[in-house]
């Protein structure tokens, strides 16, 4: 082999490695996936030329149905199966291994090396293990097989029979020749394959994720010695990695759990010992008080009366899909400025990290998620800890009873905080079976149920009636100020800079713009060509958080619109809204054109500090009187504005009901006790979705029935809805066919239309001669009110008025689909009916 060949092989390890080292942290976690990607693009295409791999047409297809059927299972994966997908995935590379093995053990046995040969036979074995090993776990974890663990009578016995077996039957394959040397391998592969589902039925429940951490490093195991077999360096390095890295990952997962590997894979007990740092009783609290006979109203009152939260996420989470929902309760405590931390157990969740990738897809603060040793300590001193879906791991009979399957297990210690609520399906054990003393701990609250919907009724009971602290002077409180000025405001220009980047505030600023829109008020970005750190980085920072790009300005184009504006937010931007380009000379910055934010009414300014920016030049902005300095962490900033902004909005004087069609809107959602929504292409066009099935769960969550139908021809192909509503989360179970839901909407209070017009024209039943004459259309003429959020009264696509629109029950919305359901969900939160309040226990 050349000189040139070695150093093309080294580049391509030194790749893989540098992608795999980017799986440290989230943010690095997709450029490594692409990277390695890469690397194992190159080593594939290697190997095909150096081996003359052909016929060419026969690898291509090859190529084309593999890459077919992984981008297949890919886009059709959701979260809660990412578990068994890894799983599969190890079974792949252990079928791929014994598969080479067998042919090149099958093929050149002659002109092997007695190292080849052995290689080709522990790749063999290894690889069939791993792959019948692979196949049981993924079948556990998808729910297919019984999740627990299965003991076969004499297991071990049958464990050490089987492994004898393979040794023997490997010895043979190795001595024999011909046909007998292939009947014996064969007959390996099947002991093998045996020996893999003996070996992993056995484990299950709390142990899964040591189980596919270890189908992680046999597969790799496996690769490296058929690579040893091809005498291939690279599939030798890439096997090696991935055994090395799975081998690591499966001890920690071992020292997490306080077990050995005997432990786990043999089930040898070894002795339960306390975890460190984690007190076997907890210590004395003060009796909470309890409400009476209402455990959400004790629950919502714990979390106001709070200042630290830990929430303890697992596997019940993921099952629900509340993720989401966990995410925006933590921002909703932190608007109210309580410590929101997560904990997250090393076992949680199916495979490693499990929790860690459902959270960061929710956009969860990474800095805010942490493992189990860095914060075991401080639950004994947090105010409440919130469990979603989780319950071996904060059962505290792992560190009270000894001889259960979690027995000496170190848990996350929820039991010694002030007050728990358990967000939990049941009051069943976990996977382990051992029941959860936690739910008899006077201290827990538990709200069993759907934890989606439950958590979703915390932060709904959370956001109706918070606290109401008494309000400090305007002039001694700079965000009280800073609110008042937003809610006064017709125009608000908003400046964002690399601040807003290092705070990762585009969501919080986008979701203040929108606010502020529901208010009726004119919302536009401006942006500095050198805002950033690349041209067009607030661009892209802005589109990610969905921001409208029409109200993205460059400086040429609204430069001139400061000196009318009423306020002017300064997000993370310094240099570019500094007057002292234009007041000073001789600085680095004289001279330079810049957002002239001082000649607004006010300047609201949410920057980390007061420091010059990266100029040196201290920012004269700071010194206007008309200036309103909100420094700190831009993220909570922004949100603390977007609280105060939605806590105590202005109060207009509400205008008649029947001169306001909006108004009416909100009050027959309100009245309404069953909603049908029908969605259509218009609401694709708006990309409003998200705000559909926002205001569905709001609705919901005031315990009105909601489904969605779904017109066969609505949108622009086939399940054109349905991906649309799955991409915004909602519950697929909800989505009816129109033959399955028409014959309910004359029974039904209201029917929300959003961007759909043919496909509830009555005129395709009422008219002959038509292009839609004839065409069974979804009836929301029959309910007792239909609120239309189109974008015109125009006709659709098939030309025909649509004569819903001059029905007397028909209250007509018509605009931007995304603006106007927003709308109706600020209006349907901001004055919610009031229930009576249930009394204290106390009276």
């Amino acid at each position: 082999m050349s000189f040139f060949d070695v150093l093309i092989d080294v580049a391509i390890i030194i790749l893989l490695i540098v992608g795999i080292a980017q799986f440290r942290a989230p943010r690095g976690a997709r450029l490594g996936n692409g990277i390695a990607a890469v690397a194992l693009a190159a080593a594939i295409a290697v190997v095909l030329v150096r081996n003359n791999v052909a016929p060419w047409p026969l690898v291509a297809g090859t190529f084309v149905v593999g890459a077919a059927l992984g981008i297949w299972v890919a886009v059709r994966v959701t979260m809660i199966q990412i578990p068994a997908l890894v799983a599969f995935q190890h079974g792949a590379g252990g079928v791929a291994a014994f598969l080479v093995a067998f042919v090149e053990l099958t093929r050149t046995t002659a002109e092997l090396t007695t190292l080849g040969v052995v290689s080709g036979l522990v790749g063999l074995v290894v690889g069939a293990a791993t792959f019948s090993g692979s196949l049981i776990a993924s079948g556990k974890l998808a729910g297919k097989l019984k999740q627990r663990p299965t003991v076969l009578p004499a297991h071990n016995l049958v464990l050490l029979s089987l492994a004898l077996l393979v040794v023997a039957a490997g010895i043979g394959a190795g001595l024999a020749s011909g046909g007998l040397a292939i009947l014996i391998l064969a007959l390996l592969v099947a002991l093998s394959t045996t020996l893999g589902v003996v070996f992993a039925v056995r484990i299950g429940g709390a142990d899964m994720p040591v189980l596919i951490s270890f189908l992680n490093a046999t597969a790799g195991v496996a690769a490296a010695f058929v690579g040893v077999v091809i005498e291939s360096r690279l599939l030798i390095a890439a096997g090696a990695t991935v055994a090395s890295s799975g081998s690591i990952l499966t001890a920690v997962m071992c020292t997490s759990m306080n077990r050995s590997l005997l432990n786990v894979f043999v089930g040898i007990k070894a002795a339960a010992t306390p975890s460190p740092g984690v007190p076997s009783a907890a210590p004395a609290a003060p009796a909470a008080p309890a409400l009476a006979d209402d455990p959400l109203a004790q629950a919502v009152a714990a979390l106001r009366e709070a200042s630290s939260v830990i929430v303890v996420p697992g596997y019940g989470m993921a099952q629900a899909h509340a993720q989401f929902a966990v995410v925006g309760l933590a921002e909703a405590l932190e608007r109210q400025h309580k410590q929101v931390r997560f904990a997250v157990h090393p076992v949680a969740g199916r495979m490693p990290g499990h929790m860690h990738v459902l959270l960061a897809e929710a956009e969860a603060d990474y800095e805010k998620l942490f493992e189990m040793k860095d914060i075991a300590d401080d639950f004994a001193t947090t105010d409440v800890v919130l469990v979603v879906g989780a319950c071996d791991v904060v059962n505290p009979a792992a560190v009270e009873s000894q001889g259960t399957p979690i027995s000496g297990m170190p848990i996350l210690p929820a039991h010694q905080a002030g007050r728990v609520i358990v967000c939990n399906l049941d009051e069943k054990p976990g996977y382990s079976g051992v029941p959860n003393t936690l739910y008899d701990n006077e201290k827990a609250i538990l709200l069993f149920g759907d934890a989606k919907q439950t958590v979703g009724e915390l932060l709904s009971g959370l956001e109706a009636a918070p606290a109401a602290p008494a309000a400090p002077a305007l002039a001694d409180d700079p965000l009280a100020q800073a609110v008042a000025a937003l809610r006064e405001a017709s125009s608000v220009i908003v400046v964002p800079g690399y601040g807003m980047a290092q705070a990762h505030a585009q969501f919080a600023v986008v979701g203040l713009a929108e606010a502020l829109e529901r208010q009726h008020k004119q919302v536009r970005f401006a942006v500095h060509p050198v805002a950033g750190r690349m041209p067009g980085h607030m661009h892209v920072l802005l589109a990610e958080a969905e921001a409208d790009y029409e109200k993205l300005f460059e400086m040429k184009d609204i430069a001139d619109d400061f000196a009318t504006t009423d306020v002017v937010l300064v997000v993370g931007a310094c240099d570019v809204v500094n007057p002292a380009a234009v007041e000073s000379q001789g600085t680095p910055i004289s001279g330079m054109p810049i957002l002239p934010a001082h000649q607004a009414g006010r300047v609201i300014v949410c920057n980390l500090d007061e420091k010059p920016g990266y100029s040196g030049v201290p920012n004269t902005l700071y010194d206007n009187e008309k200036a309103i300095l909100l420094f700190g962490d831009a993220k909570q900033t922004v949100g603390e504005l977007l609280s105060g902004l939605e806590a105590a909005p202005a109060a207009p004087a509400a205008p008649a009901l029947a001169d306001d069609p909006l108004a009416q809107a909100v009050a027959a959602l309100r009245e309404a006790s069953s909603v049908i929504v029908v969605p259509g292409y218009g609401m694709a066009q708006a990309h409003a979705q998200f705000a559909v099935v926002g205001l569905a769960e709001a609705l919901e969550r005031q315990h009105k029935q909601v489904r969605f139908a779904v017109h066969p021809v609505a949108g622009r192909m086939p399940g054109h809805m349905h991906v649309l509503l799955a991409e915004a989360e909602a519950d697929y179970e909800k989505l009816f066919e129109m033959k399955d839901i028409a014959d309910d909407f004359a029974t039904t209070d209201v029917v929300l239309v959003v961007g759909a017009c043919d496909v509830v024209n009555p005129a395709a039943v009422e008219s002959q001669g038509t292009p839609i004459s004839g065409m069974p259309i979804l009836p929301a003429h029959q309910a007792g009110r239909v609120i239309v959020c189109n974008l015109d009264e125009k006709p659709g696509y098939s030309g025909v008025p649509n004569t819903l629109y001059d029905n007397e029950k028909a209250i007509l919305l018509f605009g931007d689909a995304k603006q106007t359901v927003g709308e109706l969900l600020s209006g349907l939160e901001a004055a919610p009916a009031a229930p009576a309040a249930p009394a204290r226990a106390d009276g």
